[in-house]
């Protein structure tokens, strides 16, 4: 989809109009409509490559296990974007009251609040593991307060792989919660520092450990939530007393009964503590904040698609607990490293600059010895008849689908979209070149064949490539567009 924001305003499936353009998340985007009670909810559109079927199997999984720690999708659908000739299937979710990962923003929950949370999104990873899913998008921005539940996105779950690769899956899934139990007790939804892991309470510190480790499988996170739940539930002090003097172990047998399946947990703390840190909001600011989803960073690939590996790394802010960055000093290591380096550089240049002269001194008489026995030569042949350039020499670059193999500075492209089927890739830069003509997209295949790829700015090196993906992200083209180069390929 060249730009999303084209959709604001429109009215899809003829039932849900499309608000205001959120996220955008690879191939799909995330807009505000009205449900049937007029309510403002979150829409998901994504972009089909001739998987519509599967994902709407998928959703359809997610509604048929009816778990309470879903949040619901209300209604799903297909539809038909007539400009590009392209399926798009959509998911309309229920209302929400508020996000996790915006709660953590503003400061830290408290022990009890993240075993709620916990055994809420074990339960809907037990239901999801037990059906052949897994989730894979385990975090903080992807968990919300519905009333008074905690809710677990469900749309973005997927089947789980075959062999050894099941184990890994459902793994991460664990290591993930463990993620998310740390950063609601440290206040830190951008990542968890591993030396903080000991200082956590009892008995997180082991379930956060042992859960990022893989040494604890689902089972023993919940067992060990569900005892959390139930010594701090005790109602006074003489019940606690009552509770230590009577508390056994829990064997294997009562630890299954204790996991979370059936009795769903609330999110009674985590709206008290939302309220309690974020104050009151406005209604219409409260929705559009909290429905706001914020995608994984991970490299990602859509099913029929040929991109590059698109690799972020998690950036680490400087929280509540730790000293802010040094300015003066920081800019001061720079100059130093400048300097340093313009100096290498002279004396580098100067070097080479000698040698060359050297070189050029030394080999001047045989050059011309060599440049003498050439013209004797060619005075003596016969000349030869003048001949057009071929068609084939005078073609220009751009008209060949395989570059030519070169010093590969040249063949660095910026890639937008990609497609099976070379008409639809052709269809779709005749619909940029009308917006933006000065990017000179065009349709191309590194191979001649599928996929074949909108590309913007023709062949160039790679440092005007960078800035050219950077550019046209800016203008509204996809978020995932990225350089690529395409030298000897």
């Amino acid at each position: 989809m060249d730009l999303w924001t084209e959709f604001e305003g429109v009215t899809i499936d003829k039932a849900f109009a499309l608000s205001k353009l959120l996220q955008t998340e690879g191939r799909s985007a995330f807009f505000t409509t009205r449900n049937a009670n007029g309510e403002s909810v979150l829409i998901r559109i994504i972009e089909c490559h001739f998987d519509e079927d599967e994902i709407l199997a998928r959703w359809r999984g997610v509604q048929t296990l009816g778990h309470a720690s879903f949040l619901r999708i209300e209604h799903f659908g297909q539809f038909l974007i007539e400009a590009d000739d392209i399926t798009a299937v959509y998911a309309v979710f229920e209302r929400v009251d508020a996000n996790l990962g915006d709660v953590l923003e503003r400061g830290r929950l408290s022990p009890d609040d993240a075993s709620q949370i916990g055994l809420s999104i074990a339960s809907a990873l037990e239901m999801l593991h037990a059906n052949g899913f897994v989730h894979e998008h385990i975090e903080a921005r992807n968990i919300y307060a519905v009333g008074e539940t905690v809710k677990l996105r469900s749309d973005c779950i997927r089947e789980t792989p075959e062999g050894e690769a099941s184990f890994a899956a459902r793994r991460r899934d664990v290591h993930d919660l463990a993620v998310v139990l740390a950063q609601v007790l440290l206040g830190s939804p951008r990542g968890v520092d591993p030396s903080r892991v000991a200082s956590l309470p009892a008995p997180f510190n082991d379930i956060v450990r042992k859960g990022m480790s893989g040494e604890w499988k689902l089972t023993e996170v919940q067992a060990a939530l569900a005892r959390h739940k139930a010594t701090s539930a005790a109602p006074s002090k003489g019940a606690q007393a009552r509770a230590a003097a009577a508390q056994v172990a829990i064997p294997r047998s009562a630890q299954a009964a204790a996991t979370p399946a059936a009795v769903v947990p609330t999110a009674a703390p985590l709206r008290e503590a939302m309220k309690s840190i974020a104050g009151e909001k406005s209604a219409e600011a409260e929705t559009n904040a909290q429905a706001r989803f914020q995608p994984r960073t991970e490299p990602w690939t859509a099913p029929g698609r040929s991109r590059g590996v698109l690799a972020e790394e998690h950036t680490r802010f400087p929280g509540p607990d730790r000293p802010a960055i040094d300015v003066q000093a920081w800019l001061a290591a720079i100059e130093r490293d400048r300097r340093k380096w313009i100096t290498g550089g002279v004396l580098l240049l100067v070097v080479v600059l000698l040698g060359w002269m050297f070189a050029r001194r030394f080999s001047a008489h045989p050059a011309a010895a060599q440049s003498a026995v050439a013209a004797e030569a060619s005075s003596h042949a016969p000349a030869a008849p003048d001949r057009a350039v071929t068609p084939q020499h005078a073609a220009p670059r751009a008209a060949s689908a395989t570059p030519s193999v070169g010093n590969g500075k040249k063949q660095w492209r910026v890639v937008a979209f990609t497609y099976n089927r070379q008409d639809q890739a052709r269809k779709k830069a005749a619909s940029v070149a009308q917006k933006h003509p000065d990017l000179r997209p065009e349709a191309f295949s590194p191979s001649g064949r599928a996929p074949w790829l909108v590309t913007v700015g023709g062949a160039m090196d790679r440092d005007d490539a960078y800035a050219l993906a950077a550019k046209v992200r800016g203008l509204g083209l996809p978020r995932d567009s990225y350089a690529q180069n395409y030298s000897g390929r």
